[in-house]
C-alpha cells in the first residue's frame, strides 16, 4: 500500500466504526428521541461537567448554530442544564448534565460495552487498546490539519 493511501483508508475504517457506533447507539437515540452528535455531547459533559458550548466546538465540525440548536434542544427535554456565571468581567454559561441526562449517557454505554467489548477475548481487548492509543496519536497529529482537539479523556 502506497503511504498516502493509508490516511484515506484510516478515514475509511474510522467511518465504518462511526456508522456501527450509531447503529450500536440506535435504542438509547431512538428512546430518548435524540441523534448521535446530541448523544455525543451528553457523553463529553458526562466527561467534562461544565463545559462551554464555544469550547465544545473545539472537539466537533458543528457550527455554532447548530451547536446552539443542540444545546436548546437537550435542554428544553431535561437532559442538560446551562448555568450563568460570572468570570471577572466576562459572563460565562457551563454546560451540565442533570440526571436524565447522565441515564442517557449511562445506557448508551452499558448497549454499547453488552454488544461489544464483552465479548472480545483477553487478546482482541489488548490489541484494541493499542490500535485506541494509535488512533488518538494520529488524531492528536491531525488537529492541527483540521483544526479538530482530541478530548482530554480519550487521552488516557
Amino acid at each position: 500500500m502506497e503511504e498516502k493511501e493509508i490516511i484515506v483508508d484510516l478515514l475509511t475504517v474510522a467511518n465504518a466504526i462511526s456508522i456501527t457506533g450509531e447503529k450500536l447507539l440506535n435504542n438509547v437515540t431512538e428512546r430518548y428521541n435524540i441523534s448521535c452528535k446530541e448523544y455525543y455531547l451528553l457523553r463529553h459533559l458526562e466527561k467534562n461537567p461544565g463545559e462551554t458550548q464555544y469550547n465544545f466546538l473545539k472537539y466537533t465540525t458543528l457550527t455554532k448554530s447548530r451547536a446552539n440548536q443542540i444545546v436548546t434542544k437537550l435542554e428544553k427535554m431535561g437532559y442538560l442544564e446551562k448555568k450563568i456565571e460570572m468570570a471577572g468581567m466576562l459572563l460565562k454559561k457551563p454546560l451540565y448534565l442533570i440526571e436524565l441526562g447522565k441515564k442517557i449517557v449511562k445506557e448508551g454505554v452499558e448497549n454499547t460495552y453488552k454488544d461489544t467489548i464483552k465479548n472480545l477475548s483477553e487478546e482482541e481487548k489488548l490489541k484494541y487498546e493499542m490500535y485506541r492509543s494509535n488512533m488518538i496519536e494520529i488524531l492528536m497529529d491531525m488537529k492541527f490539519t483540521l483544526g479538530i482537539m482530541t478530548p482530554e479523556y480519550l487521552k488516557k
